[in-house]
């Protein structure tokens, strides 16, 4: 089962409260370096397309620069997508880098699969994250989310499987759903926004035309 059929199988377990695990000790890992072994192939003809065209009018400056860059690149997508989540006995811990938190059971609301909106290249795209939905200590609604764009869809499944829910819908996640669907509709608005100023007032004025 693919994550987008994960997805729909599972889009309601955002409303239903997490009571419990069926398994301690299972574990859900997403692994960057295992992924990109993967895409190895690809990943070789795109650096050669690079590197062909920064020869074209070579330039020791700009090359090392664009190496930089991809060479940073790589190590926020090793850092951004590198992470563990753990079902112990008490507490659900998850590490993600240098990170780690533990969620005591009786604090952990809903563990479900998000179809997340993001911003590429000022365009809407789609990532599926596994989201994890927690009362911090002043019972305050709060979510952390992990990619999965590394993670094996069977360990998904199996993860998501694992968390017993009461198959009831609770109004206070279906405010919270609908407040975060608002917050996400403004962010887009201000990004757009700030993107037709930079295009259309900043780059004219420093004699690059938009048109």
């Amino acid at each position: 089962m693919n994550l987008k059929e994960l997805y729909i199988k599972n889009e309601q377990r955002r409303y239903f409260s997490v009571t419990g695990v069926k398994k301690e000790n299972l574990i859900l890992e997403m692994k960057p370096l295992k992924k990109a072994k993967k895409s190895i192939p690809i990943l070789l003809i795109i650096f050669v397309i690079i590197i062909a065209m920064l020869t074209l009018n070579f330039d020791i400056k700009y090359f090392l620069v664009v190496i930089g860059m991809i060479a940073a690149f790589f190590l926020l997508y090793l850092y951004g997508n590198n992470a563990t989540l753990l079902c112990d006995k008490d507490s659900l811990k998850l590490k993600q880098g240098v990170q780690s938190v533990n969620i005591p059971y009786k604090k952990l609301k809903n563990v479900y699969i998000g179809k997340v909106s993001n911003i590429f290249f000022f365009l809407p795209a789609f990532s599926y994250n596994i989201i994890i939905r927690y009362e911090d200590a002043f019972s305050v609604l709060r979510e952390l989310e992990f990619s999965l764009f590394c993670a094996d869809e069977n360990d998904v499944e199996e993860f998501i499987n694992n968390f017993n829910v009461d198959n009831k819908v609770e109004e206070r996640y279906v405010k919270y759903e609908k407040a975060k669907k608002w917050r996400k509709v403004l962010t887009y608005i201000v990004t757009l926004a700030i993107a037709l100023i930079i295009v259309f007032y900043f780059l004219p004025k420093y004699g690059i035309s938009p048109i």
